[in-house]
């Protein structure tokens, strides 16, 4: 038991369904308090793995890891919460402003794991990585901020015809955005994969997995973004482990677990 939260760091992504399950199976705030209780258990095993015990020369190495892991588990204690249905306005935002924070944590971990690593290549591939992501979450981020604009306004109960042209050219600027940032954060897992086989971060069929799921995002989220999320019954089932948002943060998670346990200092 006493390395309890540690373990929970590998299945931390399955909370997610359960979430779900409270989220709308019971009510909003029985979720609220399992994502609180989700988060609980990542910060115990963060703790267990020594993410916050003073290392000798190692602090910045630690840093992006662990933001990587936190980003996700704030992108799956709120992202159940959706789809954001605008007759709840308040649970639409709270969903939206989650995803964009834990995205926000998980960049902050990109940026603060590529100026450590080992060596100059390194660094310029895991540039392209940050690149990749930042833009993702800029194009997520204008996404989210003109669908909370719509929520508020008089026209979201009405045709997409009958909106105002102005709001329509924001609305259909904003879904071209995020067809192409979602693409282009899969492609930073694909590239931060590519890293950690090379760093030994990972064993090389593991990492090979995270490569091919992330590489089969960049085309198939485009495809996904352009489905609306009302139409599930008719999605492709090749689709699903593309569904949710939350699921470009799989792969940076779990690069920030290997690399925390690789690193790991035993705690008591």
């Amino acid at each position: 038991m006493q390395q309890v939260g540690s373990i929970y760091l590998w299945f931390s992504p399955l909370a997610f369904v359960l979430l779900a399950a409270l989220y709308h199976g019971v009510n909003f705030w029985a979720g609220v308090a399992g994502g609180l209780v989700h988060l609980a258990f990542v910060a115990l095993g963060l703790y267990q793995d020594g993410a916050f015990q003073e290392r000798r020369g190692e602090s910045s190495s630690i840093l992006g890891p662990v933001l990587l892991v936190f980003g996700g588990a704030l992108v799956w204690a709120t992202g159940p919460s959706a789809p954001p249905d605008p007759t709840y306005l308040a649970v639409a935002q709270y969903n939206q402003l989650g995803l964009t924070l834990g995205f926000l944590v998980t960049l902050l971990g990109f940026a603060a794991t590529v100026p450590a690593l080992d060596s100059t290549r390194e660094r310029a591939l895991g540039s392209v990585g940050l690149a990749c992501f930042a833009l993702m979450f800029v194009g997520w981020w204008v996404d989210a901020a003109v669908r909370g604009m719509m929520r508020g306004s008089t026209f979201i109960g009405k045709p997409h015809e009958r909106w105002p042209e102005l709001l329509q050219l924001f609305s259909n600027f904003s879904r071209l955005l995020l067809g192409l940032g979602l693409p282009l954060g899969y492609l930073a897992g694909a590239v931060f994969a590519g890293m950690a086989i090379r760093g030994g971060w990972v064993r090389r069929g593991a990492g090979l997995a995270m490569f091919v799921y992330c590489w089969l995002g960049v085309p198939l989220s485009a495809v996904r973004s352009l489905i609306p999320v009302s139409s599930l019954s008719e999605m492709p089932l090749y689709l699903y482990p593309y569904l949710s948002p939350a699921m470009i943060c799989l792969i940076p998670y779990y690069v920030g677990v290997l690399r925390l346990k690789k690193q790991a200092v035993p705690t008591g």
